[in-house]
This record gives structure tokens, sequence and C-alpha cells, in this order.
């Protein structure tokens, strides 16, 4: 499910440019159409996949907890999806401009390297996050298998060197 629907980008952005990014015949979409644009709903889709994969990857959040986000948190999340959603459409277009553009991109970027590395949190709606806290595991034996190097099989042939097989 994308955290931004087509109501919050027109909200953050002019329905009028919107309109124009995801327009294929050179003709303005209405505002009226935008919610239901197929290619307004799968730029928005993209966006999420884009976020979903920056803390999953990072293992900071699982899709309960991001589905779980407090108002504020819930809020920039959108704000980070649809920033990337107008990204993307303007990539789409071929309208991207790398000076212009560029500031946001970077912003965006940071931001999710930011979510996936650990330094910005997300809160949870109703518990202190735990994002990124690290869970007590007991430790395992693990049985390393002797080596078998041309030393530890012939041990006649170096009889000064210990017999070690992690060498």
């Amino acid at each position: 499910m994308p955290y931004s629907t087509p109501s919050d980008m027109l909200q953050r952005y002019d329905a009028r440019l919107i309109g124009d990014l995801v327009s294929d015949n050179g003709v303005q979409v209405a505002a009226g159409d935008l919610p239901a644009n197929a290619v307004l709903l799968s730029v928005l889709e993209d966006a999420s996949a884009a976020i979903d994969a920056a803390v999953y990857v990072g293992n900071r959040y699982t899709p309960t907890q991001m589905s779980a986000l407090s108002t504020t948190a819930a809020a920039f999340v959108r704000r980070l999806a649809c920033d990337l959603g107008l990204i993307y459409l303007k990539r789409r277009r071929g309208r991207f401009d790398p000076e212009k553009d560029g500031a946001l991109l970077t912003e965006i970027n940071s931001t999710l390297d930011a979510l996936r590395d650990g330094k910005d949190l997300l809160l949870m709606s109703d518990t202190v996050s735990t994002a990124g806290t690290m869970e007590l595991v007991q430790p395992h034996l693990v049985r390393v298998p002797t080596r078998q190097t041309i030393r530890n099989r012939t041990q006649n042939y170096y009889p000064d060197s210990p017999n070690d097989a992690n060498r």
C-alpha cells in the first residue's frame, strides 16, 4: 500500500504541474481526474517501494511497524513519498533538471540513507520506537571443520610447525 495518495500529492504540489507530468498526449490532465490516474498511482507506489527498501535493508522497521506510524511520522513519510514521486514524474517526462531538482533529490537520498542507517528514527503510534534496538541473542557454538591444507595433511614434512587447522 502506498504511503501517499494522489490527494496528498495534490496538497503538496500544483495540480497543473502534476497534470502536465502525468499526461502522455500533451493535454493537461484535469485536477478532478488525477486521483484515479494510473500513472500517478504507479509513481506513488514506486516511491513507497523505495522507502520500504531503505528501511527494510537497514533492518530498522517491519511492515507492521511502518503501517503503525505516529501521526507526525506518517506525515513525514507521506511528504517523502510525494517528493520522490515528483522526481519520478519529472524523470518520466524528461523534465528532470539536475540544477533545479538536484537539491530535492539530494535531500531525499540523504533522508533515505539516514533512515537506512538509523540516524533518523520514525516514532510508532503508541509506543516508543524500538527501531535499531539490538536484540539479545544467545550465542551458539559453531564448529569449524579442519581445513585440509597441505601443511595439515603432511605433518611429517613440517615437524617444527604446530598443527593448526585455522591457518
